[in-house]
């Protein structure tokens, strides 16, 4: 249980990280309200912040 919660809490740890750059750098936001992706975003920019947002899967595999 406690992968579980620490899995939890790193998605939502990398998603606040990722929101507060692009506010930090003036940068338009990638996701929608409801959290899909919008209409403006290029492929490469999602397929980077989608590798990031897999950061804590790949810590929770690699060290628990």
């Amino acid at each position: 249980m406690s992968k579980l919660i620490s899995l939890i809490f790193g998605y939502a740890l990398i998603f606040l990280i990722i929101m507060a750059y692009y506010k930090i750098n003036n940068l338009r936001t990638p996701f929608s309200n409801w959290g899909g992706w919008k209409k403006d975003v290029k492929l490469k920019e999602r397929l980077i912040v989608a590798f990031i947002l897999q950061i804590p899967l790949f810590i929770i595999l690699v060290i628990f």
